[in-house]
């Protein structure tokens, strides 16, 4: 700008070396130490809310002291600008080195997420959430070996007010994740991962991880799918990597890894997968008989399959619970501390008696799968009399399953009810009357005439007894004329209203079907060898890494997994033609626990096999470290027998000089 003063401060401005939308950057140098160079950030805005959101970057970017974060030097006002005084890196910003270049390699790559996501991690630990992670935002010095975060002017401070409005979106579009579009306040540490693994993708492919820039605006487009490396045509990565960066890039935050240093691990483990399948195993003594190294295992098929949607948080503090035991130091403070619980019945220190041979860790899973059965039995035809004469909705009758009912939204039972088909109505002629809405009387078969009743017999005067004479017998009467009558059924009509169609002559017809609803239930669990799962379940806490639902039938990837493929196999049995899952859901817990293998400095003999002799080996015991309460369960192994034969000897005794006492008594 034509009005920036040439001098601010000790500095003389000697090029413009960056920009933003309030702000530029210059290269300036010192007044007398002219080796010294230092950026001075400039803020053009004279906007109270600018002026205070760059105060307040100045603030925060001072209070964060981290090798990989650009420090301050310092922080002024000499009108009419704002300023920062802080490092120059010479170099330039990440995107400008990805624009000369195009993608890196692997190696710089590499290097250059290792020292952002430690600068991330800090200042997340130290309350700060930088919100604008981007290609812009890191610096890179010209050899590529020193690596910056910048530019903490939408950074948030936890427990502080912050200067955004709820519903303003605020970082890099292409960079920021699906919590920005929402709002910026509801931005948190793993919006910033997020942001991350756009990053790490747009270094290795040199292009945005979709074939447009997600988020608002006219070529605004989903955050999925998200493209592989190899869309891209990148070729030669560990397999591993895509799902790590879909994982950085999950749209529901607790898939995500909790730190930055998670995914940092996660890469570096496929890579040493990639390079080499060499198995180590820590903590065995010097000198001590070598024991033959298990081959490498896959992950388990909860940590391939569910990769994607697994909850990272507790899966991260099951690899730092491993790397902690992976000490052979604190095994052996576990082990005393096991000693020291109940001294008077367990071996004393047995953490210091013991050496370590082999460590190892596994994670024992629990599947719950919950099933939504749905019912629909075979329609049935409904009929009624046409006496509404109602317009029929033209419409097409759909197939029993295309019937909408009202969607369920959790496992519960449901009696359901009778449901009409739409489209199924239809007008017919009654078969009954024909078309006539008038049926034969069966009383008077259609003549509308019956014959009349039949008169009563006139009673004899005679009395019961009397003698019958010759003038008491009455003369012979002549049979009269049957009469006929109207029929009082039909009314003289011959006819009735037809029952069927009540007189309408046409018949309303649709179809109807009955549905009820069903819930269930499975739970498997894997079955490690030597471990009581039962035991395990009570006594350590089973942390949730997985729930997911589907709408209907059974997710591919839930088959890949033998537990919950058999719990869906049996879930099948169950459906028929009339039958079907309508809401399914699987949830996934996890207990890890790890196996010692150790000796106490005892030793047996066993026989040399090819020859006669006889050689010494070390008793090797095999433990287990239960769950992240780290329990050691009793083991009657480790028992102080000296002690308890010794105590139960003078419990013996002093029974026995009582029962004297009373006896002498």
């Amino acid at each position: 700008m034509s009005n920036l003063p040439e001098w601010i401060g000790n500095y003389h401005l000697e090029r413009q070396i960056g920009k933003g939308g309030m702000s530029h950057v210059w290269l300036a140098r010192h007044r007398t130490l002219r080796t010294r160079q230092v950026a001075i950030k400039v803020l053009l805005s004279q906007e109270a809310e600018w002026i205070e959101r760059f105060t307040r970057e100045a603030e925060i970017t001072s209070q964060l002291h981290h090798e990989h974060i650009v420090p301050i030097y310092d922080h002024g006002y000499q009108a009419p600008f704002y300023y920062t005084v802080m490092e120059y890196v010479e170099g330039g910003a990440l995107r400008d080195r990805l624009s000369a270049h195009g993608r890196l390699p692997l190696d710089q790559a590499m290097h250059i997420f290792r020292c952002a996501a430690a600068a991330l991690d800090y200042a997340h630990a130290h309350g700060v959430i930088h919100r604008d992670i981007s290609t812009g935002n890191i610096l890179v010095d010209q050899d590529g070996k020193r690596v910056f975060l910048a530019d903490f002017g939408i950074a948030r401070e936890s427990g502080k007010k912050s200067l955004t409005t709820v519903h303003k979106v605020m970082g890099t579009h292409g960079f920021f994740s699906p919590e920005h579009i929402a709002s910026a306040t509801a931005v948190t540490h793993l919006s910033d991962l997020y942001s991350l693994g756009v990053v790490l993708f747009v270094m290795l492919t040199g292009a945005l991880p979709w074939p447009h820039i997600p988020g608002p605006g006219a070529d605004g487009g989903p955050f999925v799918p998200l493209m592989r490396l190899r869309d891209r045509g990148v070729t030669g990565m560990p397999a591993e990597f895509d799902t790590i960066i879909h994982t950085m890039l999950a749209p529901d935050p607790a898939k995500r890894y909790p730190s930055a240093q998670a995914a940092v691990d996660a890469l570096e483990q496929a890579l040493r997968r990639h390079a080499s399948t060499t198995q180590i195993i820590t903590g065995a003594p010097v000198g001590a008989p070598p024991i033959p190294a298990a081959p490498p295992e896959e992950p388990h098929p909860v940590e391939q399959a569910l990769a994607p949607d697994l909850i990272k948080a507790p899966m991260q503090e099951a690899l730092k619970r491993a790397h902690e035991l992976d000490d052979p130091r604190e095994i052996a403070r576990l082990l005393n501390a096991w000693s020291d619980a109940r001294p008077w019945l367990r071996r004393p220190a047995l953490g210091r008696m013991a050496a370590i041979r082999q460590i190892r860790h596994d994670n024992v899973y629990w599947y719950t799968l919950r099933v939504l059965y749905e019912t629909r039995e075979p329609a049935q035809t409904v009929e009624e009399p046409d006496r509404q004469k109602a317009k029929i909705k033209l419409e097409r009758e759909p197939g029993l399953w295309e019937v909408s009912l009202p969607a369920p939204q959790e496992f519960e039972s449901d009696a359901g009810g009778a449901v009409r088909i739409p489209g199924s109505t239809r007008v017919i002629s009654c078969d009954d009357c024909n078309g006539t809405g008038r049926t034969v009387c069966p009383r008077c078969n259609g003549n509308g005439r019956i014959p009349a009743p039949a008169d009563p017999v006139p009673r004899s005067n005679s009395l019961p007894g009397s003698p019958i004479t010759a003038d008491s017998t009455a003369p012979a009467q002549v049979a009269a004329e049957p009469r006929i009558i109207p029929c009082p059924d039909c009314e003289g009509r011959g006819g009735l209203q037809c029952k069927r169609c009540g007189g309408e002559s046409r018949l309303i017809t649709h179809k109807t079907f009955r549905w009820h609803r069903r819930a269930e239930k499975m739970t498997r669990h894997d079955d490690l060898p030597h471990i009581d799962e039962r035991w395990l379940q009570e006594h350590c806490k089973k942390h949730t890494i997985y729930r997911e639902r589907e709408s209907s039938g059974f997710r591919p990837e839930w088959r890949l997994v033998p537990g919950i493929q058999a719990m869906i196999e049996e879930a099948e049995e169950r459906l028929n033609p009339n039958t079907r899952i309508v809401l399914s859901e699987v949830t996934v817990r996890f207990i890890p626990v790890t196996e010692i293998v150790f000796d106490l400095g005892e030793w047996k003999t066993a026989k040399t096999a090819g020859h006669q002799g006889q050689s010494r080996e070390p008793v090797l015991y095999r433990w287990y470290i239960y769950g992240f309460e780290n329990i050691l369960p009793d083991d009657r192994r480790f028992l102080n027998r000296d002690r308890i034969i010794a105590l139960g000897a003078s419990g013996a005794s002093i029974a026995l000089i009582v029962v004297l006492i009373l006896i002498l008594l």
